[in-house]
């Protein structure tokens, strides 16, 4: 049985491969951003969605039929640079929020699928993201915190303030031709 975690507990991590998964009332994506001390990803390659499945010790792995996809995170892996890998909650469907569903669960398991940790995430209200765990380093061992911070900026502003680049904005329209020369 899995140990349950209040927000801002932490918890020592004994296993090295890690499995991130979670239980939400609604469709969602589950991502990882792989941040160092100050909070900010190296480069985008350091952001793990459907997009991009993998990164450095952290990879994405679709779940099955209607349930979310899990994060599966070596430790070992992980480069010495990188401080924390948040696992992110994003609702599907545009409008939805957390407020309007049951509190969505995290479940930090072992390479097994042992369950180890799970962490209920109570109090979100407006918000259609949020940041459920994160492990991190401290010293030469790996910890666990139940983080629960919802974003109501939106995906692209929690991205954007981790550091990712988020080219959304629309194509400049093409210059016109210059005149013919007669």
């Amino acid at each position: 049985m899995a140990t349950p975690l209040s927000k801002g507990q932490n918890a020592a991590l004994t296993a090295a491969d890690l499995r991130i998964s979670v239980q939400v009332g609604a469709a969602a994506d589950l991502s990882a951003l792989l941040v160092t001390d100050t909070g900010k990803v190296r480069s985008d390659a350091d952001f793990v969605f459907f997009n991009q499945p993998s990164g450095p010790g952290v990879r994405l792995v679709p779940g099955s039929a209607g349930q979310p996809s899990s994060l599966a995170v070596s430790t070992a892996a992980v480069p010495a640079d990188i401080a924390k890998v948040r696992a992110v909650i994003t609702l599907d469907t545009p409008g939805s929020t957390f407020g309007s569903l049951p509190a969505p669960l995290a479940i930090i398991a072992d390479a097994a699928g042992v369950p180890l940790y799970e962490y209920r995430i109570d109090g979100l209200a407006s918000e259609a993201i949020v940041i459920a765990v994160e492990v991190y380093r401290r010293g030469d061992a790996w910890k666990v915190r139940a983080v629960g911070q919802g974003y109501a900026g939106g995906f692209a502003a929690l991205v954007t303030d981790h550091g990712v680049t988020v080219d959304d904005a629309p194509a400049p329209p093409p210059a016109p031709a210059p005149p013919p020369f007669t």
